[in-house]
This record gives C-alpha cells, sequence and structure tokens, in this order.
C-alpha cells in the first residue's frame, strides 16, 4: 500500500504540496495538533507491545516536558534485563516502524480520498508520521529512539554520560596539556567512538538549541517570546560552556 501510495503521490506532488497551505487554517491547525497526540500514542503503544511480547514490564506511560512541550514516554527500562539484543532493538525501533506504516498506509488514502476534511487528515498524518519518525526519532544526538538503539547496538549503556566525560578529557588533554586520568579504559576504537559522537552531539545540540531559541522568539508574544529565547540561551548554550570553562580556569596552576 505504502509503495503505490509513494507513486502516486509522486504523480500529484504538486497537489500534494499544496496541501501544506491547509495546516494554516485555524482547522488546520487544530487537526495537527490532534494528529500528532494520535501518532505519538501509538508510537509509544508500539513500545509497549513490543516489550511486554518479548517479556520486558512496562511499569509507567506518561508525559514528559521538553522546553515546555509535552511529550509522550513509557518507561521500557526493563528490556536491558533480555539478553537477545535483536529483541532489545525490536523493542527500541518499534514506535518509529508503527510512524513509518501509519505514514504508508495515510499516503495511500490520501491518493484516493476526495478533496476535503479527509483528504488534509490523511496528509497531515502522512507528513507528521515521515518527519517525526525520520528527522525526530531517527536522531542518536537526543534521547529518543535513534539514540538508544546506537547505545543498544554499539553496546554502550549510558552512551552519552560516558562519551561526554571521555570528551572532556581528550579536550582537557590535548587542548590544556591536563593529565588528568582518564574516565575508564577502554579499546583506542571505543575511545574515538566516544569522542567523536560527543562532540558531534554538542555541535547538534547547539544548533537545535539555537534554532528553538529563535522559533520560540518570533512565535511566542514577544514579552514571553523575549523569556524564552534567554532562557533557552542561558540554560542550554551558555551554562555548560560556562562550567566547563570554570574547571579550565581551576586547573591554570596544572596546565602546560
Amino acid at each position: 500500500l505504502g509503495t503505490i501510495g509513494i507513486i502516486l503521490s509522486l504523480r500529484n506532488l504538486d497537489e500534494f504540496m499544496s496541501t501544506f497551505s491547509y495546516l494554516f487554517s485555524k482547522e488546520g491547525l487544530a487537526v495537527y495538533f490532534l494528529s500528532i497526540i494520535f501518532v505519538k500514542s501509538l508510537h509509544e503503544l508500539g513500545h509497549a507491545f513490543t516489550a511486554k511480547r518479548n517479556g520486558a514490564k512496562v511499569p509507567t506511560m506518561g508525559v514528559a516536558f521538553l522546553v515546555l512541550f509535552p511529550l509522550l514516554y513509557t518507561d521500557t527500562t526493563d528490556s536491558w534485563r533480555i539478553k537477545s539484543k535483536y529483541k532489545r532493538l525490536q523493542i527500541v525501533l518499534a514506535g518509529m516502524k508503527v510512524e513509518l506504516y501509519l505514514a504508508l498506509i495515510a499516503t495511500f488514502f490520501w491518493s484516493f480520498l476526495p478533496d476535503g476534511t479527509l483528504k488534509s487528515i490523511a496528509f497531515i498524518l502522512a507528513t507528521t508520521s515521515w518527519i517525526t519518525s525520520l528527522l525526530i526519532n531517527i536522531s542518536p544526538f537526543l534521547r529518543f529512539d535513534g539514540y538508544y538503539a546506537l547505545s543498544d547496538y554499539s553496546d554502550s549503556k549510558n552512551l552519552q554520560p560516558r562519551s561526554f566525560a571521555m570528551a572532556r578529557w581528550f579536550l582537557r588533554e590535548n587542548i590544556l596539556g591536563s593529565k588528568d586520568q582518564i574516565p575508564e579504559y577502554l579499546p583506542k576504537s571505543k575511545q574515538n567512538f566516544f569522542i567523536i559522537y560527543a562532540i558531534l552531539t554538542w555541535i547538534y545540540r547547539f544548533f537545535l538549541f539555537l534554532g528553538i531559541a529563535f522559533l520560540v522568539y518570533y512565535f511566542a508574544f514577544k514579552v514571553l517570546g523575549i523569556f524564552l529565547f534567554v532562557v533557552e540561551i542561558l540554560w542550554f548554550i551558555i551554562l555548560p560552556i560556562y562550567k566547563e570553562l570554570k574547571i579550565w580556569f581551576q586547573k591554570k596552576d596544572e596546565l602546560s
């Protein structure tokens, strides 16, 4: 169904792209937010059902907040007890699979539905699922599905804290000549993997948080926009850099 839907959508690409204008209406925005709730609920249920099927407990499901934005989550921590890496990856990737399947089916229905609300809903379900799965969840630099998949695939529990510690040690040693003890002794290839991953994550987050800051500045009303912009820049960008530079200054007598 998905293959047929994609082929037909490409044949009517101008019509498909023109449907974006519906999103900027009041009705379109309302349908969009309802679609996100629907898609993300199915995403989390995908994790939960797959975890249960593979023998892991799911103690909680709920809502978390990222920069005041609500996000659904499912606690699948118990899946680390499963010995099979394949089954653990099944659980991690289940949410993205659900969204991609939903996108394929919605793209198919968009091709055949008559113009109107149902066609617009199919468009929103298709685009929401494609975008959130491919651009957000698959990214290994934020703690979403892509991160946990990479962590499990590379056999690196607590990937980000360990990588960040290794990268800070690497920078202090090579820029400052500091002789701090290495955080943990690992094969050279694993050390390099941690260091490269951490630096790429920092670059990704810098531009992500900077982008979010500009978005809230431009789209929130001005007083709130300025406040959120300042909080975003200070808390997520300047504060981490300040904390690291403070340690560098404390070590000035040890530096070569």
